[in-house]
């Protein structure tokens, strides 16, 4: 567990350290502090780059209590309020009911698993900026919600990770998020922010997920009913 939270904190120190510093010369023009080479050197903003771009993309980086994800997306900007945008992502999705142990290296698994659960949603959402016109611009603080289908794969908890794809079952659900975050400097040529969302993706077929131990010592698979789950994603990309 201190693991897991160590994790969520470095996360969040790399969403904001990666922000350059800034300042403000005589003529009011936006001037940031970049570093090459171990030299510190000035870079002024031309007006263009304080402008809103129309389009976006990107990857993303997650990580929640049930591991890391990564994924990519699309923006479409109609102003400097309202976006629409497609994303995908990839991330397991494990069992409340599954029982961790660790072996002599340190290394956790659980031994009533019975199949791996990857989510891969494929999402069509809105996104609204918050307090444009009250909060200082390099700062800009967001609400976005999505929803579309989701591709389910499950992979044998047998098998070694990585094979264990060429034994794996699709499946197909549906689901959506809710979630709030910023992002964050000046330039409008690059995307950096932080997104905080909660998926919501119901398995209505159920899929094997651990063994529970009955009373008189046989197993009785269990089903997972949801592949929902709370994650943190740290976002980059360029703007046009």
């Amino acid at each position: 567990m201190m693991y897991k939270k160590s994790i969520l904190v470095l996360f969040l120190f790399a969403a904001f350290a990666c922000q350059p510093t800034w300042s403000q010369d005589s003529g009011k023009r936006i001037v940031f502090d970049e570093h090459y080479r171990g030299k510190k050197q000035k870079k002024l903003l031309k007006d263009e780059d304080l402008v809103p771009k129309k389009h976006a993309w990107g990857f993303d980086m997650m990580v929640s209590t049930d591991g890391f994800g990564f994924g990519g997306w699309f923006y479409r900007n109609f102003d400097d309020v309202i976006s629409a945008f497609v994303q995908t992502n990839m991330a397991e999705s494990k069992d409340s009911r599954e029982f961790e142990t660790y072996d002599l290296y340190g290394n956790s698994y659980s031994i009533n698993k019975i199949n791996r659960i990857f989510r891969i949603p494929i999402f069509v959402g809105l996104q609204y900026r918050l307090f444009k016109d009250e909060i200082q611009d390099n700062f800009r603080p967001f609400v976005n919600g999505g929803a579309g289908p989701v591709f389910i794969y499950t992979t044998p908890a047998r098998e070694e990770f990585f094979s264990a794809f060429g034994d794996g079952r699709p499946y197909w659900s549906y689901g959506g998020f809710l979630g709030f975050g910023a992002q964050f400097g000046f330039d409008r040529s690059t995307v950096l922010g932080v997104n905080f969302r909660y998926y919501f993706i119901p398995l209505p077929e159920g899929i094997d997920s651990v063994y529970l131990i009955k009373p008189d010592g046989t197993a009785e698979p269990r089903y997972a009913q949801n592949a929902s789950g709370f994650f943190i994603t740290l976002t980059f990309g360029a703007a046009y």
